[in-house]
């Protein structure tokens, strides 16, 4: 092999464990910060000033305002993934990742389809759309839970907005801060109805929210019993939890099965370029090479794609 290429497919491997080792060192510090703001929040300082977290959010980020309908769903992504980085920010982000994918794939592959490397540009987005699906799932999760706290809240005499500010103060986080922010903008003067609409707005990708807040406010216009219908939110919530847990286990040898074969040609490349590495030359040195290595990246991904659609199951 090449001893430039064997040197940089080196360096990269070093870097990139550098990286991962950074990653889990940090995550452990971060999670070692949520912690204390979780114990602090919970001894009695729910979010610090009042005011403090709704007036920051009014910041419009210009280039965001440049962008017009695309830049307003970048911002609508970024509070459901609850970062505390602007839309410049990510573009930013982007634009580094992708500047070092052309970077690393002009030097492997040493012509024109290095352009592909740009695809990597994406990589912020994709995790950020990940981090926001995850937060998401999380306050799915912890909301039959709130709903019920709220449900004996009401029970025991208080009012809603008292139910509210009841979950900011027991429940964790995520779910803590979308009803704390509920309550702050209802007593700092807010309707409530507005209140809640923002809460649905901050996360358009959780349909149990909607369905709360749907309930919550035909509730207040016609009228009926709010304990029983949190009650019965929070009962199909867990149902439907009990129902995609019965999928998975049923599906559970499917997806491992797909996870081997899917991990298989990356782990037979690795054995190849271990105990026969000009075997490969020809992919990364010859143009037609590239071009096999490119429509078998664009088929993979297509597979991928066709069989992560066909194994969802609607809820």
């Amino acid at each position: 092999m090449n001893p430039l290429l064997t040197v940089l497919v080196v360096s990269i491997v070093f870097v990139g464990a550098f990286l991962a080792l950074s990653f889990v060192y940090w995550g452990v510090q971060a999670r070692k910060e949520e912690e204390a703001r979780e114990l602090s929040r919970r001894l009695g300082q729910m979010s610090g000033d009042p005011g403090d977290s709704l007036f920051r959010t009014q910041v419009k980020d210009e280039l965001a305002q440049a962008l017009g309908s695309t830049g307003e769903r970048m911002e609508i992504l970024l509070q459901q993934a609850a970062v505390n980085y602007t839309v410049s920010g990510l573009l930013t982000r982007m634009a580094l990742f992708g500047l070092l994918g052309l970077v690393i794939m002009f030097v492997l592959l040493r012509n024109a389809f290095g352009v592909i490397g740009i695809i990597v540009a994406f990589v912020p987005y994709i995790v950020l759309v990940s981090q926001a699906n995850a937060r998401a799932s999380k306050i799915s999760q912890q909301l039959p839970e709130a709903l019920d706290l709220m449900a004996r809240g009401l029970r025991a005499g208080h009012g809603l907005s008292d139910a509210f500010r009841m979950c900011a103060e027991e429940m964790p986080q995520p779910i803590s801060v979308e009803f704390g922010r509920v309550y702050e903008e209802h007593n700092l003067g807010r309707d409530m109805r507005e209140a809640l609409v923002n809460l649905t707005r901050r996360n358009p990708a959780n349909f149990d929210m909607r369905i709360f807040v749907s309930s919550v406010l035909l509730q207040r216009d016609t009228g009926g019993n709010m304990i029983e219908i949190l009650q019965n939110i929070s009962k199909t919530i867990r149902d439907r939890f009990v129902f995609q847990g019965k999928v998975k286990s049923m599906t559970a040898e499917a997806r491992f099965s797909a996870y081997i074969l899917g991990g298989l040609p990356f782990v037979v490349a690795g054995l190849i370029m271990v105990m026969r590495p000009e075997y490969l030359e020809p992919l990364v040195d010859d143009p037609i090479g590239n071009g096999m290595l490119i429509v078998a990246a664009c088929l993979f991904s297509t597979g991928v794609f066709v069989m992560r659609k066909v194994s969802q199951v609607e809820v």
